[in-house]
């Protein structure tokens, strides 16, 4: 009768290896956090559960030519209700035929069903109405109707003067624009 032994085989030194391997990836991706991260360094936040980096968003049309885009610097998927936290977010929207405008914050969010966006702290705005720069505290996008609103003070910049208002509609599919409440303007004859 033969005695008990090891028998080593090449398919088993691979297994420990694999699970080595295993074992380090999972202990150096997903931390104490159970989270996968892909930026260098990022600082776990209890109620975020993505983070991402130098991102960027399109939105076609039917006929496959670009309705927008949006970009942003980094962005924190937040667990609790799915939104996403946008850091120096950029909007490039088309208004009628290819008309583009920008809008870009300090912050922004964007829904958890990526309709609306939401942006914060430092908006500028160029060419909604052309040649024309705006600037809020705040504003929000309806990406899905085309609609563009703020109810903060906002200066609107032209060439040849500026004016001044508390909140904003505007519906870019009609190409409208209209300026809410205390509106105050100077201009200069071109």
């Amino acid at each position: 009768m033969a005695a008990p032994g090891f028998r080593i085989t090449v398919s088993s030194i691979f297994s420990v290896l694999a699970a080595i391997a295993g074992t380090v990836i999972y202990l150096t991706q997903f931390s104490e956090s159970g989270k996968l991260s892909l930026a260098e360094r990022f600082d776990p936040k209890p109620d975020v559960d993505s983070y991402l980096e130098n991102i960027e968003g399109l939105k076609y049309r039917p006929d496959g030519s670009v309705a927008y885009r949006w970009q942003a610097r980094s962005a924190e998927r937040m667990t609790l209700n799915g939104e996403v936290v946008l850091h120096s977010p950029n909007y490039i929207g088309n208004i009628g035929a290819q008309r583009p405008w920008t809008a870009k914050a300090n912050n922004g969010r964007l829904s958890r069903d990526g309709q609306q966006l939401d942006l914060s702290d430092n908006v500028v705005v160029k060419d909604l109405i052309r040649e024309a720069e705006i600037r809020t505290e705040a504003l929000s996008i309806d990406l899905q109707r085309s609609l563009v609103s703020t109810d903060q003070a906002l200066s609107l910049n032209l060439r040849n003067g500026t004016t001044q208002s508390v909140g904003m509609t505007a519906d870019l599919a009609n190409e409208r624009i209209e300026l809410l409440d205390q509106v105050k303007g100077h201009y200069e004859p071109l």
